[in-house]
């Protein structure tokens, strides 16, 4: 304590201000503050680079694709537009009958980013660590599993086992098989808030 108070008055005659360490947040607190950054950070797939166009020949493309349009979230006009072909022994640009594939963007689960398949939820908080002073901030690291929520009627309806969907089917089973991930948080304006600087945290 003598020390304390000794290392305080040094410090008052410097002119340098010392700063108490603040609680250590708690796992509801950190939660809380995790879920409200994240909640709203929607996950988005792209089936495929749209918008895009495949002659009709490209059977297997189509086919693909076509399941993307039954389920409503992609949506097919025809078209016509130039593609090589090797005539005469050349190559030459000639006009082909095909299929023009964009997001359906009447689809309440489709925007621009792609189409939403959930959303972040924190399951379980694993360990925080005591804060530490850095400059002039104090931060808190945390050690926490999520998982994906609000998972749309239109998953179980694609091949999960395929492997371009792996993110998707991912999420499926992360309820059971979450996901872990550290974050830190910073004690500003006399509360902890998630770390933001130069966008380096996320969640992938």
């Amino acid at each position: 304590m003598l020390k304390y108070l000794m290392a305080l008055f040094v410090s008052f005659l410097l002119g340098v201000h010392v700063i108490a360490a603040p609680a250590k947040p708690s796992p509801e607190l950190a939660k809380r503050i995790i879920d409200q950054e994240f909640s709203q950070s929607l996950m988005f797939f792209k089936p495929y680079d749209l918008p895009v166009e495949f002659e009709r020949t490209h059977k297997s493309m189509v086919k693909k694709l076509d399941k993307w349009v039954k389920l409503g979230l992609v949506s097919k006009s025809k078209t016509r537009f130039l593609s090589e072909k090797m005539m005469y022994g050349s190559l030459r640009e000639v006009s082909v009958g095909g299929f023009k594939y964009e997001l359906n963007k009447d689809s309440p689960w489709v925007s621009e980013k792609g189409v939403f398949y959930g959303k972040p939820a924190v399951l379980d908080i694993f360990e925080i660590s005591a804060p530490s002073h850095v400059n002039s901030d104090y931060f808190s690291e945390v050690y926490f599993s999520w998982y994906a929520t609000d998972i749309p009627d239109w998953v179980p309806k694609i091949d999960l086992k395929e492997r371009k969907h792996r993110q998707i089917k991912r999420a499926v089973e992360s309820k059971n098989r979450p996901f872990e991930k550290r974050l830190y948080l910073i004690y500003r304006d006399n509360k902890w808030m998630l770390w933001d600087e130069k966008g380096k945290q996320s969640l992938f």
